[in-house]
């Protein structure tokens, strides 16, 4: 692999988007149920625990909360909630405890499909595998065992929707530490990154990993010099992946050997075989990068990057679909307690943040570059 010279180093100082506008938010924090992705431009989802279901629109100098509707499912607002990505332009999805609840905008139904297999299993977190046809990834929690052995399991369950049915397609043990394994699913794939382990890429089954998959061989031309994997993000429907890599101490240099490769964010593509690999951004040995959700037309990315010393880490986005762009420094931003989401229409990006009843909206689109861009734009790696 060649390395790219040219990519940009993430710092606080790099040139940053459009000043965001500030909002009040209209709920204070002790009303709110869940802030989630709606499909709408520059407008995020809301629900309240009087049962309602809100849009919140940013396009304006103030925020205009519209009702969408109210009590459409026995408790709307109840149990453990989890936002999921829109899986249509006409469609919000959450996770309510046990069920997957997709809404539908133009018709104002919704729609609830069973995620568990048992009482004792709970819906965390689910994903998207594939729109079409409608297939999703849940993290469950089983505390079948807790009161026996203080044991709380956790598993991957994949589901195909179809009409107001389910079709169980496949169940992924993940071991019993909170947080141990991260995963991710689109483009038909679901990717396990267990600890210690070299990621794993499935079908939407969960059978077998697929260890000749073109990912899964780029991904390990990339692991050299002693980086790991710290991120990962699958594009929802193309064959994409953003990859961040990095280490924690700078390696020493030995002399009449090539300087070590830097630690960074890389774009993967796999269309054709071998994978395309184009480095999109460098940062330094010891800082940890965590990859957030695409926009939804999968052209731009979030992510946050957290140095050893720092408490908050700095929040960065960067174009990343068919055109490459320069990074955009947007800031620290809360380590925990605060929501990003995405919008629809033009690309734009919501943090929530209830402990300060506040909303913080950054306008992308003709975002402006940095006034020294490198030499020559990102190059494909690989050889």
């Amino acid at each position: 692999m060649e390395p790219n010279k040219d990519p940009f180093l993430l710092t606080p100082q790099l040139p940053a988007a459009a000043a965001p506008v500030r909002h009040p938010s209209p709920f204070p924090w002790n009303q709110v149920a869940l802030v989630f992705p709606s499909p709408a431009p520059d407008s995020v989802s809301v629900l309240t625990l009087n049962d309602k279901l809100w849009r919140l629109e940013l396009s304006g100098s103030e925020v205009r909360r519209v009702e969408v509707d109210d009590e459409y499912l026995e408790q709307v607002s109840g149990g453990e909630l989890q936002g999921m990505l829109p899986p249509s332009s006409t469609h919000l999805a959450y996770l309510q405890t046990r069920s997957l609840v997709m809404y539908d905008l133009k018709w104002q139904l919704a729609k609830t499909w069973f995620m568990v297999e048992r009482l004792e299993e709970v819906a965390i977190r689910g994903a998207w595998i594939s729109h079409a046809p409608l297939v999703v990834a849940a993290e469950l929690e089983d505390t079948t065992n807790y009161a026996r052995t203080s044991r709380i399991s956790f598993r991957l369950r994949t589901w195909r929707l179809e009409g107001e049915k389910r079709a169980k397609l496949g169940s992924l043990e993940l071991g019993s530490v909170v947080g141990a394994v991260k995963w991710d699913a689109g483009a038909g794939l679901v990717a396990v990154q267990k600890p210690g382990v070299p990621l794993e890429l499935y079908g939407p089954d969960l059978a077998k990993p697929q260890p000749e998959h073109p990912l899964a061989l780029a991904l390990r031309k990339l692991s050299v010099d002693g980086l790991t994997l710290q991120s990962l993000r699958l594009h929802p429907s193309l064959p994409v992946a953003l990859v961040a890599l990095g280490r924690d101490v700078t390696p020493k240099r030995e002399e009449g050997k090539e300087k070590p490769e830097d630690p960074g964010i890389w774009r993967v593509s796999w269309e054709g075989a071998p994978a395309v690999t184009v480095r999109l951004a460098r940062h330094a040995s010891g800082e940890s990068v965590t990859l957030g959700s695409l926009s939804p037309e999968g052209d731009w990315l979030f992510y946050r990057v957290l140095n050893s010393a720092g408490r908050n880490p700095h929040l960065y986005v960067q174009q990343v679909g068919a055109a490459f762009k320069p990074p955009l420094a947007l800031g620290a931003v809360p380590e925990k307690g605060a929501a990003l989401l995405w919008t629809g229409g033009a690309p734009s990006l919501v943090m929530y943040d209830g402990t300060k009843d506040a909303l913080v909206h950054w306008k992308l689109a003709g975002a402006a570059a940095p006034a020294k861009p490198p030499a020559s734009p990102p190059k494909p790696d690989g050889k």
